[in-house]
C-alpha cells in the first residue's frame, strides 16, 4: 500500500509566529505533527528538533521497518514499536539538554503525534494533545488519547464530559517531549485497510472540530486540498492557535486481502464482552490475539482439561458438549472459555467445531498485560465479565427453579380411596 499524503501548517489568527512543525517523508512513509511550546523561538526549536531527531533515528533503522513483512507474528511489530519509543526518548533527551544549555530555551517542549506505515500496518507514537484520527467506512475514530489535565480528571471521574468542555485551562498538558529528560510514550499498531484515511493535527485544529466536520469537508473537494479546508475551518471559528493538518489516504485496492481483518474487527465490536471498549481499545486488544482454524468435528476445548485461553468465534458454529450430550449450539460471534482467564480449573464442557471454524484466541498472560497497561479498558472488560456472569447465574437459577417445580409435581402421588365392602 503506497499512501498519498498532504499537509499544511498555518500561524492562525491570534499568534505572531508558528511553533507547529510537520513532516511528510514519502521514502520512510513517516508522518509527524509536533506542536512546540516555550515562548520566543523556543517552541519552534523544540518541535523542529523533535521531528529531525525522530526522522534520523528511523532512517538509520530502515531495515528494521522493512522486516515487519514475513517475520514471526508480533515479533517484528514489537521491535518497531520499541524503535518508535526509543526514537521519541532520543528526541526528548536532545530537546531537554538544549533547554538546559540555553537559559532562553529552558522549559521548552513539544507535543508529538507520529505514524509510520509499513506493509499493511500503521505504527503510532504519541505524546501530548495533538491527535490522530482514523476515517474508516464512514466512521471517525480518535486513535490517540489527549495527555491533558482536563482529560485526566474526566478519566478519574472528577469531571463529566460536559464540564470538561466548559472548563478553564483545557490546554494544560501532562506530557511533552523535552520538558524532562524522559517521557511516557503511547505506542500502538493498527492493521490498515484499503480506503482508510488518517488525519494528524495539532490542537489548533481539533479544538474547533465538531461531529461530522471531517466527513463533510473531505467530500467538498480534492483530497490534496483537504488540509487547506481544515485550516480554513479553524480560522473561521477563531484561529486562536497555530494550525497544522496532515491527511494520509490509503489506496482503495487489495480488497480481498482485507476481508478477514474486517470480519475479525466486526466480530469483536459486536461481541457483548467487548461492547464498552472504544475503537482504539479494541485495536490494542486485537493486536494481542491470533487466529486458529478448525475442521468439522475438531475439538476446540476439551472437557476436564485446564486451559488459559478465551475464544471468539469469527467464522462458523460450534457445539457445547457435556459428556456426549449436546447442551448448546454457538453461532458466529460467540465467545467462550473466558473463565480460564481467571483460574486454572478444568474446563466444565467441551467445544466442538461445526463445519470449518475460525476463532480469535486471547491468552491469560496477554489479557493481564493488557488490563495492566490500560486500566480504563481493564475496568470496562471486568464490568462486562461481571454482567455476563450475573446473567448466566440468573438463567441457571431460573432453570433450577423450573427443575425443582417439575420434581415436586412428580413426587406428589394421587390418593386412591377404596370403597367399603
Amino acid at each position: 500500500m503506497k499512501p498519498r499524503a498532504y499537509g499544511k501548517t498555518d500561524v492562525g489568527r491570534k499568534r505572531d509566529h508558528n511553533e507547529d512543525a510537520f513532516l511528510l517523508d514519502e521514502a520512510l512513509q513517516l508522518y509527524i505533527v509536533a506542536d512546540g511550546m516555550g515562548g520566543h523561538a523556543a517552541g519552534e526549536v523544540a518541535s523542529a528538533t523533535t521531528i529531525d531527531v525522530i526522522r534520523r533515528e528511523l532512517a538509520a533503522n530502515r531495515p528494521l521497518l522493512a522486516a515487519t513483512q514475513g517475520d514471526a507474528p508480533g515479533t517484528a511489530r514489537n521491535r518497531v514499536l520499541q524503535l518508535l519509543e526509543d526514537s521519541v526518548q532520543k528526541a526528548c533527551a536532545t530537546v531537554y539538554k538544549m533547554g538546559q544549555a540555553e537559559a532562553q530555551k529552558r522549559g521548552m517542549g513539544s507535543t508529538l503525534s507520529m505514524m509510520v506505515i509499513e506493509g499493511n500496518g500503521a505504527f503510532i507514537g504519541h505524546v501530548g494533545d495533538s491527535r490522530i484520527y482514523l476515517l474508516r467506512e464512514n466512521e471517525v475514530h480518535q486513535l490517540t488519547v489527549d495527555h491533558t489535565l482536563i482529560n485526566e480528571q474526566v478519566k478519574r471521574g472528577v469531571l463529566s464530559q460536559d464540564e470538561a468542555r466548559k472548563a478553564r485551562y483545557k490546554n494544560v498538558i501532562t506530557r511533552a517531549v523535552g520538558i524532562q529528560e524522559q517521557v511516557r510514550v503511547d505506542t500502538m499498531h493498527l492493521d490498515v485497510l484499503p480506503s482508510d484515511r488518517f488525519i494528524l493535527c495539532s490542537d489548533g485544529l481539533h479544538g474547533y472540530l465538531r461531529p461530522g466536520d471531517l466527513e463533510k469537508l473531505l467530500a467538498e473537494g480534492p483530497p490534496a486540498e483537504f488540509p487547506d479546508r481544515l485550516i480554513a475551518l479553524a480560522n473561521e471559528r477563531g484561529g486562536k492557535d497555530n494550525i497544522t493538518a496532515l491527511y494520509i489516504d490509503i489506496p482503495d485496492d487489495e480488497k480481498g486481502a482485507a476481508e478477514e481483518l474486517r470480519l475479525r474487527m466486526d466480530t469483536m465490536r459486536n461481541a457483548p464482552l467487548f461492547k464498552y471498549l472504544s475503537y482504539r481499545e479494541l485495536v490494542n486488544l486485537m493486536n494481542l490475539t491470533y487466529t486458529r482454524s478448525y475442521a468439522d468435528g475438531d475439538t476446540i476445548i476439551e472437557e476436564g482439561v485446564p486451559g488459559d485461553e478465551l475464544f471468539l468465534l469469527v467464522m462458523g458454529e460450534a457445539l457445547v458438549l457435556k459428556g456426549q450430550q449436546e447442551i448448546a449450539r454457538l453461532p458466529q460471534g460467540s465467545h467462550f472459555g473466558e473463565m480460564a482467564l481467571f483460574d486454572n480449573a478444568p474446563r466444565s464442557a467441551a467445544i466442538r467445531a461445526v463445519g470449518v471454524c475460525k476463532v480469535l484466541v486471547i491468552g491469560r498472560k496477554q489479557f493481564y498485560n493488557y488490563i495492566r497497561k490500560d486500566t480504563a479498558a481493564g475496568i470496562k472488560l471486568l464490568w462486562s465479565f461481571l454482567q455476563i456472569l450475573t446473567m448466566r447465574l440468573r438463567t441457571t437459577d431460573e432453570r433450577l427453579k423450573e427443575v425443582q417445580e417439575e420434581l415436586s409435581i412428580q413426587e406428589v402421588e394421587p390418593e386412591w380411596i377404596l370403597p367399603d365392602d
